[in-house]
């Protein structure tokens, strides 16, 4: 998603200024950015929620959103970004270090300290008595044992690497293997760290992004507002009838309500990306724009919240309920903002390197 392995494309469309007599060229999807903006938006939204719910306020309502979107916006991330690792996963080993796995490393561990280091400021670390012995011994251990929300990025490292080693394998046998581990993952499996869960739960979704990307985009070319609204029907009646029933724990069946979530996800990134841009209203709902330009947003917006909340809880400031039910949506407006900024910034004050390796490090592609 913020790490699109390469340019979402469609081959077949003269880009601009080029003659159409001519050669084609590929020109950039706008839908897969609109994807991207979605998860990224749905994911600091949750966080948000759920940082906001664990200091006090009440916000009942949007835990219960959130948990209904559960099924669909990790399976729409982790889908789209493997849509674009077909040519790292061609690639030589050492490219795809290079090129895909060191720049997955270097922000994780610029950004690891960072994150645990707020959290430990602010009083939000989730581990009784914490101290900086507890910060010192959760970093040695995190490339392995990943601690927070970062979690996303070594996932997606190890995604990289076991699409890699599986490549000869016969692309039936890894997505049925694939989905007997993540049917069993989504049951209830509970690890040391939710790395080693989100790698069995989601390795489905990135091996079908992978290997079903031209489903996925024949899809997305059909998809018309009636299509779009019996996808999301579909996905919303599994969501509520596995929950409803009791069968969340039972392996497979809430698979199902995940691998219903991506063509919901897509078919609403789609209507999405064909909103025109107004005076008053940003093409593609702002989604497309904040698509491309995820990494920051996701690297940053915990920081943020929990930053914003430790200042009201520290100042005595309570917001009572209904009102409070708000309070995760400001708090997503803010992180949000603050990332993008943060993003724009980076490259014009000489600070790239807080979100990719230094360019002699990288190999080519990046």
């Amino acid at each position: 998603m913020f790490t699109p392995s390469e340019p979402p494309r469609h081959a077949g469309v003269p880009a601009r200024g080029h003659d159409a007599v001519g050669q084609h060229t590929a020109v950039r999807l706008a839908w897969p950015d609109a994807a991207r903006g979605l998860a990224i938006g749905l994911v600091v939204l949750y966080h948000a929620t759920n940082w906001t719910w664990s200091t006090g306020y009440e916000v009942g309502v949007l835990r219960e959103i959130n948990e209904t979107l559960r099924s669909l916006r990790m399976p729409l991330f982790f889908a789209i970004s493997g849509m674009f690792a077909a040519k790292w996963v061609a690639a030589p080993w050492s490219r795809l270090a290079r090129g895909k796995l060191l720049f997955f490393a270097w922000v994780f561990v610029l950004w690891e300290p960072i994150s645990l280091m707020v959290r430990l400021l602010t009083g939000y670390y989730q581990v009784a008595d914490a101290d900086w012995g507890t910060l010192t011994h959760d970093l040695a251990w995190s490339l392995l044992i990943p601690r927070s929300e970062l979690w996303f990025l070594w996932t997606l490292a190890a995604f990289f690497v076991i699409a890699r080693v599986l490549r000869r394998v016969p692309v039936p046998v890894q997505l049925v293997v694939a989905a007997g581990v993540s049917g069993w993952a989504l049951a209830g499996w509970e690890p040391e760290t939710i790395a080693w869960r989100g790698t069995a739960q989601f390795v489905v979704f990135f091996l079908g992004g992978l290997h079903l990307r031209p489903l996925l985009e024949r899809f997305a070319e059909r998809v018309t507002w009636l299509w779009a609204v019996a996808a999301v029907a579909v996905w919303f009646g599994v969501e509520i009838a596995v929950r409803e029933l009791g069968l969340a724990e039972v392996p497979g069946f809430y698979l199902l309500a995940n691998i219903a979530g991506v063509p919901a996800g897509v078919a609403v990134s789609v209507l999405a990306s064909r909103v025109p841009g107004t005076r008053y209203l940003p093409r593609s709902l702002g989604l497309e724009w904040i698509g491309s330009r995820t990494l920051p947003v996701f690297v940053t917006h915990t920081s943020v919240v929990l930053a914003l909340l430790s200042v009201l809880w520290r100042n005595g400031i309570w917001i009572p309920a209904p009102q409070s039910q708000w309070l995760p949506v400001l708090l997503w407006v803010v992180a949000v903002a603050v990332g993008l900024g943060l993003g724009a910034l980076a490259p014009r004050i000489g600070a790239r390197w807080l979100f990719a390796p230094p360019r002699p490090l990288a190999g080519p592609g990046r």
